[in-house]
């Protein structure tokens, strides 16, 4: 490494110095996850073409339709060695997230997928032949070591498989919306518990990552960059602030006290958009034009602009419950986009909750912060 001689001090260059500082190093613990949808509208055309007429007096007229459908998406699958593909067909909310232990988890609205991608490999099919559903969403689930290096290349193959089911099907593509998505999850106090090692990002976008592949995404192409921080309310956190429970559970002081914590340090280290949610309902982040927060049953829907700068903080809750963990939200503007990636806009998350924790008192060795970095990108292909 070269350095100057200035007043007798050895001073690193100025531009070497800019970049370490948009370097973020994450525990090496840290597991890494990438998936694509597909999603299309069932229409009565698309069923036509494919089985013809639907006898709605049969117990399962959509039958047909769902196992041609499916059986044509695994075969396409094989052939293009991608192993492990769901094909959701009930109108579930789909969510995939890192686990240890397989597991397929369905509620009334959602359908979570567990997996890890170095051993966890599965073909199934979900559907309730008696209905028709609104849309389709064909999961494409990475596997391997490897995950962020090689998702380029997973995210060709998975292209072109969705290239060759549209032109079997006779889908038009620009009625199929593509989302990639990819994240990285560590617990922000890996290092206090004794895990060695880091990995060191820069955290480029999607975009410019898959460009240095020569991958080039369609002009459609939009991105939102975000991280959820879980914070599991234990004992010690429920007792942090004293709680009148006279007239009625009420948890308001608690959860204000986090939420008090969550916007001085937000404020503090620059991060302008997020949200505490201690409802019981799971926070989907994305992307809108029109900022908005709304309940939709299970889910709390949060929609950004990354184009805005200032979208404020979002705090939500529910006074008589008490939930077993809160989330905390950060979410990127473009603003917080450098030259270099994203690893400047997590090393400021990381410092709004080191700032956090140590209000709340946090045991690193022994309690938990799990953060989850996510990048997404959609589009349609053109």
């Amino acid at each position: 490494m070269l350095t100057f001689l200035i007043n007798g001090l050895h001073v690193m260059p100025l531009s070497r110095k800019r970049s370490v500082q948009h370097k973020v190093h994450i525990p090496s613990s840290a597991r890494e996850n990438q998936y694509l949808l597909a999603k299309f509208t069932v229409t009565n055309k698309l069923i036509e073409n494919l089985v013809g007429a639907i006898d709605h007096k049969s117990e399962q007229p959509f039958l047909a339709f769902y196992k041609k459908l499916s059986v044509l998406f695994f075969k396409i699958n094989d052939e293009l060695d991608i192993e492990s593909g769901q094909f959701v067909a009930n109108d579930k909310f789909t969510r995939i997230r890192f686990s240890p232990e397989k597991l397929t988890a369905q509620t009334a609205q959602q359908i979570l997928f567990l997996y890890n991608s170095r051993y966890h490999y599965s073909q199934n099919a979900y559907f309730d032949a008696s209905k028709k559903a609104n849309k389709i969403h064909l999961v494409f689930l990475s596997n391997g070591d490897d995950v962020r290096h090689n998702s380029a290349i997973f995210h060709q193959k998975v292209v072109q498989a969705i290239g060759q089911f549209t032109e079997q099907t006779g889908l038009n593509v620009q009625d199929v919306r593509i989302c990639d998505h990819q994240h990285l999850t560590y617990d922000l106090f890996a290092k206090d518990k004794g895990v060695q090692g880091n990995q060191v990002h820069k955290l480029r976008s999607i975009s410019n990552r898959y460009a240095a592949d020569d991958i080039t995404l369609p002009k459609n192409t939009d991105e939102l960059t975000y991280s959820i921080v879980d914070m599991p309310i234990n004992r010690r956190l429920r007792n942090i602030v004293p709680l009148d429970h006279s007239n009625g559970e009420n948890y308001s002081p608690l959860y204000s006290f986090i939420s008090d914590a969550f916007v001085d340090a937000a404020e503090k280290h620059n991060l302008h958009n997020g949200a505490v949610i201690a409802n019981g309902l799971v926070p989907i982040v994305r992307r809108s034009d029109d900022e908005m927060a709304a309940v939709k049953g299970e889910l709390y829907m949060l929609g950004y602009n990354p184009k805005n700068n200032n979208g404020g903080y979002v705090c939500k809750w529910v006074a008589d419950k008490l939930v077993d963990s809160v989330q905390l939200i950060f979410v990127a503007s473009e603003q917080d986009k450098t030259s270099h990636g994203y690893g400047k806009f997590l090393m400021q998350i990381e410092h709004a909750l080191h700032s956090i924790a140590q209000k709340l008192e946090y045991v690193n060795n022994k309690e938990e912060l799990t953060v989850r970095f996510h990048q997404h990108l959609g589009f349609y292909q053109e």
